[in-house]
């Protein structure tokens, strides 16, 4: 733990510093169109904007990440995101707010591919599930945090976004002055069509249906408490439980993810998703709301890492950039469909279609997940190695055959195969 903070720490705190910003922007976007009269239906189509800028950031960012390595490209998606969030603040409408959010959402996308490629590149698979929820922990911390900066300030001011222009801006001194060693990219490492999919279905499945929840469930949830005359504080920490309980759980099950079969572990997350999204009931009794709550928000959040973790396994490592692009290409493409979808259920059957929904979808996931792991054999493991981290040497020069997988017993043989 110690070589990897050593390695990525301060990328991991700049990334953080994003989540931190980017985090309650989200919902801040919502509470204020929400607050300004703007119909459901709109307000799903400007949270959609957003994910469609994400989608087609992560299908370009690549280019720019090749050419001018990972700092910089770092820092040129950073000055976007500044840019089109204090943009908000300039005119209130639905139209350019779309646009803005759009904007935000393609700068976005390179900022998480840029540090979720330089960490699946310094990490072996060994310990990638251990390193994405180091990351994942970080970033969910400060998510969480950033849903109490709502009530710093009234949502019409304009103190909350330059708050979350600042905090990027922070940001990018982290990540632009860190002495870490920054991945080689090598050119002409584009995936083939079809080539993610064949390798690892499970995960493009999972980052799909994780991108369809998150999606639905961060968009919409603040515009019922809004509509339900909740105050923001009481929204706020609603959003923050869902958030913490993502934090509780990222460690303990990506140790599970380096020990057993990630598709069976994102599975297994799935359907305990799908349980708990029907067990819980606006009128329940506190203490079991607020439990049932914490689980939805840790079930939600585990899907998506180990699906990456997942694919990475199954890729050799000068893939990284773009196996991080296309997952969250894939993610995205779920999460524009999430919050339109779960408008349309939410007009019609209230809070309790939202949940049904999004139940349905981890469910029909799970389905998928667990027939593939009782059906089809993982590859081979190799035995642990040690997280080695030396300038100018990657993690594919320690472990790099397309196949590896993880294991958490040292020095243990299993069977070979082929098939995914």
């Amino acid at each position: 733990m110690i070589a990897i903070l050593t390695a990525v720490g301060s990328l991991i705190l700049g990334i953080s510093l994003i989540q931190l910003a980017n985090g309650y922007m989200g919902t801040l976007i919502g509470i204020r169109l929400s607050a300004g009269h703007v119909e459901p239906v709109v307000i799903g189509v400007v949270t959609a904007a957003y994910f469609a800028g994400y989608v087609t950031g992560a299908l370009l960012c690549h280019r720019l990440i090749q050419r001018a390595g990972h700092i910089r490209a770092f820092a040129a998606f950073a000055a976007l995101v500044v840019g089109s969030v204090l943009g908000h603040a300039l005119y209130f409408h639905p139209a350019p707010w779309a646009v803005l959010r759009a904007l935000t959402g393609f700068g976005c996308a390179g900022l998480f591919v840029a540090t979720e490629s330089w960490l699946a590149v310094k990490a072996t698979s060994a310990n990638r599930g251990t390193v994405f929820a180091t990351y994942m922990v970080a970033t969910y911390a400060t998510f969480a945090g950033s849903q109490f900066a709502l009530n710093l300030a009234s949502p019409d001011e304009f103190t909350l976004f330059a708050l979350a222009a600042i905090l990027i801006c922070a940001a990018l001194v982290v990540v632009a002055t860190t002495r870490a060693e920054q991945p080689v990219v090598t050119t002409g490492s584009r995936l083939r069509a079809g080539e993610l999919a064949t390798a690892a279905p499970v995960a493009v499945a999972g980052c799909f249906v994780a991108g369809l929840i998150t999606g639905s469930f961060y968009a919409l949830v603040p515009v019922y408490g809004q509509s339900s005359a909740y105050s923001l504080l009481q929204i706020s920490s609603y959003m923050a439980l869902a958030i913490f309980g993502g934090l509780l759980l990222q460690i303990p099950v990506a140790r599970l993810s380096d020990r057993f079969d990630r598709r069976l572990v994102a599975g297994l997350a799935a359907l305990a998703f799908a349980v708990v999204a029907q067990l819980i009931a606006p009128g329940a009794r506190p203490h079991w709301f607020f439990l049932c709550w914490l689980l939805l928000g840790g079930f939600m959040s585990v899907i998506y890492p180990v699906c990456v973790a997942h694919a990475n396994d199954r890729m050799p490592a000068e893939h990284a950039v773009s196996v991080s692009g296309r997952l969250i290409v894939i993610s995205g493409a779920g999460s524009i469909l999430g919050p339109l979808l779960g408008s349309g259920v939410m007009s019609v059957f209230g809070i309790r279609g939202l949940f049904d929904f999004m139940a349905a979808a981890a469910a029909l996931f799970a389905v998928f997940a667990l027939t593939r792991t009782l059906r089809v054999r993982p590859p081979p493991f190799k035995s642990r190695r040690p997280f080695l981290l030396v300038p100018g040497i990657l993690a594919h020069d320690v472990a790099h055959a397309p196949a590896e997988a993880r294991t958490g017993v040292p020095g243990r043989l299993r069977r070979t195969t082929a098939e995914d």
